[in-house]
């Protein structure tokens, strides 16, 4: 009689197509990496493939692996619905990493909120944040590149997931004793000085800007594009250059030689998300970590108002 392959490769495969990765796939079965370098050479020999394969620094899926996840999911999710409680995953015991792709302004709101009580409540699980570029943003959980991205995307794929984190708005910041303070402070006078754009993440928050000045028939001068924007600061502070940033960032600035005015065009608050793809949709410890880091962002939200001056 032929032998049948072992069923429980099935999670292995599962966990090497969520991961690409097979130090990060054993993290996430809490099995040792040669145990899990050990199944993956037995995937291999089952379906004639290598599965997951170097290019560069970073390994890849082959076709065939993605092909086999696709028509495993089904099953795998049926399993998961039948024989796990959410209730059994336990953030005390676990020792997960996550992996989040976020701008350094999405880092700096949110992260001093969750450090101290993720130490606490789930002492062994790490977060690894990847630092966020220009284009990239949701093709990373498309990828598999990460687990979660957290942002300002409006329009996400339909096999992503989305769950609201916080509010923020969008608002002006210039160096003190710039030009602008010394006269009425309206849609021509922020439209006379150069601007900086945001490339990562609010970069659509600045698209927003420019449809609603195109309406107009309006056009700002974007003199500098940045990718951070606890950097563009310092460059507001040395120059007539007119930031327009999340009032988070803006605020912790504007005690240190800055003034924070409000847009003079309306436009909605940006809403920062968390964003994940399905195929994590019933993972008992992925449905735990989003429902914590959603928890916990609702503590970081300004006062709409707070630091602003209209003069």
């Amino acid at each position: 009689m032929e032998k049948i392959p072992d069923l429980n490769l099935l999670l292995h495969l599962d966990a090497l197509v969520r991961c690409a990765n097979v130090s990060r796939a054993a993290e996430h079965l809490g099995i040792t990496q040669s145990a899990m370098s050990a199944a993956l050479s037995r995937l291999r020999r089952v379906f004639n493939d290598p599965l997951l394969i170097r290019e560069g620094n970073t390994a890849v899926l082959t076709e065939r692996a993605m092909a086999l996840a696709a028509q495993f999911q089904p099953l795998l999710e049926q399993w998961v619905d039948v024989t796990l409680e959410r209730g059994q995953f336990d953030p005390r015991q676990s020792r997960r990493i996550f992996t989040l792709y976020a701008s350094d302004y999405v880092q700096f709101a949110l992260l001093p909120a969750l450090a101290a009580p993720l130490a606490e409540d789930a002492p062994n699980i790490a977060l690894s944040v990847v630092p966020a570029k220009p284009h990239h943003g949701l093709a990373m959980l498309e990828s598999n590149h990460v687990e979660f991205v957290a942002g300002y995307y409006p329009t996400p794929g339909s096999t992503l997931r989305t769950r609201p984190l916080f509010e923020d708005q969008v608002v002006c910041i210039v160096r003190e004793g710039h030009a602008s303070l010394n006269q009425d402070w309206n849609l021509d006078a922020w439209l006379h000085y150069g601007h900086i754009d945001l490339a990562a993440h609010t970069r659509n928050a600045g698209e927003l800007l420019d449809r609603r000045l195109g309406q107009m028939g309006k056009q700002r001068s974007v003199r500098m594009t940045m990718s951070s924007y606890l950097a563009a600061p310092s460059v507001i502070a040395h120059s007539d250059l007119i930031g327009n940033l999340p009032r988070t960032v803006a605020l912790h600035f504007a005690s240190q030689g800055f003034v924070l005015r409000p847009v003079p065009i309306a436009i909605p608050p940006i809403q920062i998300s968390l964003y994940w793809h399905e195929r994590y949709q019933h993972d008992v410890g992925h449905v735990w970590f989003r429902q914590y880091v959603t928890r916990h962002a609702q503590e970081m939200t300004p006062n709409a108002q707070e630091g602003m001056s209209d003069s």
